[in-house]
Order: structure tokens, then C-alpha cells, then sequence
């Protein structure tokens, strides 16, 4: 409901000033005006959590655009996947823009490479270490379904939580457990912690792909 609301006050912008935009860049029948900038910056923000300057929103818009036009000509059927999902996940309002359909597109892609490397790839070593480069990882354990608190301990170097995380994960469940003195207790993850410890794998296997998607990307956009 919130990234509908957020698509629908974008359309809002593109609506109210589209008539009043600027061309920033025009090379190679690739138009982006001032306007454009303002919804990927947004879009940007709202989706990594980070500001991204002009120069850089400009790099991006360019490079999307390309890549999305060599699959519509290429592998339109993959293009036709995508938005099926994005469709089904946003609604048929999100093709009402093209720089906001683009946008996430181009996250599917890359979040295509993330799930390939999760799936098929990823091994519990790789992220227990990850893990030793943690401060800490201090989180609650309880013996009754975190009713009641037993303690906070530091699981960071926990290879049987590690191993309970990425089968939760890969189950789409979130059943924690690990032994403490022969005993079984339930490792207690409120939403935030659970996503913040996701983050931190995903982000993982972003810097393990980059190079494979940086080269998927400019093969597209060579020419």
C-alpha cells in the first residue's frame, strides 16, 4: 500500500511539471529531462536509502534505458516476466511512467543475479565469515517461544544459528534455533532485526556479483 501511495504521488510530479522540464542530456535519441532526474532521485532514495547526485542519477537513467531497450529488442519475453511481477506486485499503475517501470525493472534484473547466487551458490561458510567481521551479534534466547527471555547472547560466531538463518531464508520461515549446554532455546528476531541481518547477507551477495552483473550490463550496452 505505501509504494502504491508513493507511485501514485510521482505520477502526481510527472503530471504538474512534465510541461516544464529541461533537457539535461540528449545523445543517441535518449532524452532526459530535469523531471526525470527528480523521480529517480526519489525512487533512488526510497528504495537504497540514499541520496545520489545529478551526475550520477544521469549515469544511471543512461545505462537503464539501454540495457531495458536490448532486452525489448533481444529477450522480450524476459521483459514480459518481469512486468507480469511488477504488475502483480505494484499494479498496472507503475507502466504509467517510464522512468518508474524502468527503475524497477532494472532492480528485478539485479535482484536476479542476488537469487541465483542465494539459490545455487551461497554457502554457510561463506557468510559464518562474514559474520567474524561483526562487532557482535547480541540477540535474545528463550526455552518457551520467546514468551519469556531467558538472555541475550552473542551468536555471531554461532555456526548452527548461521545455518538456522540461511534454511529460514531459502524456506521463507522463521524458526530459529540453537543449542546452548546440550539445551535447545529459540533465538527471539523481532521484523527489524530479522531484516537487518537479510540486508546484511544481501549486501553480501551483491559485492559477490557485481562483476557478473557489470558485465551482463555493459554487454548489453556496448554497442
Amino acid at each position: 500500500m505505501a509504494i502504491r501511495f508513493v507511485l501514485y504521488l510521482l505520477f502526481l510530479i510527472i503530471i504538474c511539471f512534465n510541461s516544464y522540464s529541461n533537457v539535461l542530456y540528449e545523445k543517441n535519441n535518449l532524452i532526459i529531462t530535469d523531471i526525470d532526474i527528480k523521480i529517480y532521485k526519489k525512487l533512488y532514495k526510497e528504495n537504497y536509502g540514499n541520496d545520489i547526485d545529478q551526475q550520477n542519477a544521469i549515469k544511471d537513467l543512461v545505462l537503464i534505458q539501454n540495457v531495458i531497450e536490448n532486452l525489448e529488442q533481444n529477450n522480450s519475453l524476459f521483459i514480459e516476466k518481469i512486468d507480469a511481477e511488477l504488475f502483480l506486485q505494484f499494479g498496472r499503475e507503475i507502466s504509467e511512467d517510464q522512468n518508474v517501470i524502468n527503475f524497477f525493472r532494472f532492480s528485478k534484473i539485479r535482484d536476479e543475479f542476488i537469487i541465483n547466487y542465494f539459490k545455487n551458490r551461497l554457502s554457510a561458510s561463506e557468510i559464518e565469515n562474514e559474520f567474524k567481521r561483526l562487532d557482535s551479534l547480541k540477540l535474545p534466547i528463550s526455552l518457551n517461544n520467546c514468551l519469556v527471555i531467558k538472555e541475550v547472547i552473542d551468536l555471531k560466531d554461532n555456526k548452527e544459528f548461521i545455518n538456522s538463518f540461511i534454511s529460514n531464508l531459502k524456506n521463507s520461515t522463521k524458526k530459529f534455533q540453537v543449542t546452548i549446554n546440550g539445551i535447545r532455546h529459540e533465538v527471539c528476531l523481532d521484523n527489524l532485526t530479522f531484516n537487518a541481518i537479510e540486508q546484511f547477507i544481501i549486501k553480501y551477495i551483491q559485492t559477490q556479483t557485481k562483476e557478473e552483473f557489470e558485465s551482463f550490463v555493459y554487454e548489453k550496452t556496448k554497442n
